[in-house]
């Protein structure tokens, strides 16, 4: 099942749920419930926004659930495909506060501006069955002010309320990379993540091994290695694109992209990761693989869950010095290291181009880092080495999804020139 957002279809069901249009314009009054109003385009309405936000989301009203919102006030009419609505709000205004707000786990609004990668995160949250979707605690409420004669909204939310807790081993966009001519044959090596219906997120030293050639297969789903075939979703590698400034066996811009032969199809235990933007900081993440469970021991048949912390500049660049394979040492802008000071955790061999994530909702993973290079695993006070992946956003959005990057690019350009214009007048 690939992704194909049906807005029409989300939006003419919602409609369903309020009354007929009006036949009025914008900015002309109406009457809705009893009182006067305005009709203004939905986002210039705040609670009637996120109320649309909500139901748009899938959150469907019913007795036995813990969020609530307003009903839609009447329609006056129709302009770009958006409603215009009977406001009867206080705050209502040409602001559009929730104009580009779109609902996150738990049912917390947030803002979509910013990388392409950060919208279609938001995007995947709302179609697909990730284990928050429809579920939060929140309430969104209309008050009549008498003396005002209008509306005033509160937006109420409890994060400690909603969601689950999710099982240690239960990381849906995971990967495990096959290498060798068939399936039956294949030795499983390295770790990747899924980040869309047709891209898998590794590190470029896992796109090659010496004996067995090229990166051949993808298995998703899985559990553990010892998962009967049949459990395993295999997928063929039709592409494999490094990033362009790798240059091995130099550890820097180890990162690369893999592209499948046939769609990956999405479900409740196989779902995209999102990618960190930069936009949020967390000292620690967990890292997963099915690596050596220890310097020179055997790989894991299960899948390994570690919880890391991130170590400061100043001791990456003491961890990692200068060397042939990093002749400038440790660069905190495109590299991180995670390890543990009071307990011996690493990752380790095997584990190679894997995620290192976050997890803040119990809900839509975030990869902040791709396994690179360590040393000796199993030792106190060590730290593994990831390629930062906030660094590498752009260069993923344009080929994962190359079109919205371009119309994107397209748009600031247009409004460069109009600021260019502007300014120069």
């Amino acid at each position: 099942m690939g992704v194909s957002i049906d807005r029409t279809f989300v939006f003419l069901s919602f409609l369903r749920l309020v009354l007929c249009d009006l036949n009025l314009e914008e900015d002309e009054p109406c009457v809705t419930d009893g009182h006067n109003g305005t009709c203004v385009g939905i986002f210039r309405c705040p609670s009637a926004s996120l109320s649309y936000l909500y139901a748009n989301a899938g959150y469907v009203k019913s007795p036995d659930k813990i969020y609530d919102y307003p009903d839609l006030p009447d329609i006056c009419s129709f302009k770009n495909e958006e409603p215009v609505v009977c406001c009867t709000e206080c705050a209502m205004s040409k602001a559009e506060p929730y104009r580009h707000t779109s609902i996150g786990p738990l049912g917390i609004p947030k803002n979509n501006k910013g990388p392409l990668a950060w919208s279609k995160c938001l995007d995947y949250l709302k179609v697909l069955p990730y284990p928050c979707r429809g579920h939060g605690n929140f309430r969104v409420r209309k008050i009549w002010e008498e003396d005002r004669k209008c509306h005033a909204y509160q937006l109420e939310l409890a994060l400690a309320i909603g969601g689950r807790e999710a099982e240690r081993w239960e990381f849906p966009h995971m990967a495990l990379l096959g290498y060798g001519d068939n399936e039956q044959s294949a030795q499983w090596l390295c770790g990747g993540t899924v980040i869309s219906e047709r891209f898998i997120l590794t590190a470029a030293h896992c796109i090659f091994t010496r004996d067995l050639g090229n990166v051949s297969y993808a298995a998703l789903g899985l559990l553990k290695r010892t998962d009967p075939k049949e459990l395993w979703n295999i997928h063929k590698i039709k592409r494999i694109i490094p990033h362009p400034e790798y240059n091995p066996p130099s550890k820097y811009h180890d990162i690369a992209l893999l592209e499948t032969e046939t769609e990956i199809n999405f479900g409740k235990n196989l779902l995209p990761a999102c990618l960190d933007t930069g936009m949020n900081k967390q000292v620690s993440a967990d890292a997963s693989g099915w690596g050596r469970l220890g310097h020179k021991k055997d790989l894991a048949d299960t899948l390994q869950v570690v919880t890391l912390e991130e170590f400061k500049e100043a001791e990456c660049a003491t961890l990692f010095p200068q060397h042939r394979h990093l002749k400038h040492g440790y660069d905190h802008e495109k590299q991180s290291c995670y390890g543990s000071h009071s307990e011996i955790i690493d990752t380790c061999e095997g584990d190679s181009g894997g995620p290192l994530q976050t997890n803040q909702f119990k809900c839509q993973y975030t990869v902040v880092g791709v396994t690179s290079f360590g040393k000796d695993c199993g030792i106190l006070g060590s730290a593994g080495m990831y390629t930062r992946v906030s660094y590498y956003v752009p260069w993923i959005e344009s080929i994962v999804w190359p079109e919205e990057t371009e119309e994107r690019m397209k748009k600031e350009n247009l409004w460069l020139d109009k600021w260019l214009n502007s300014t120069s007048q």
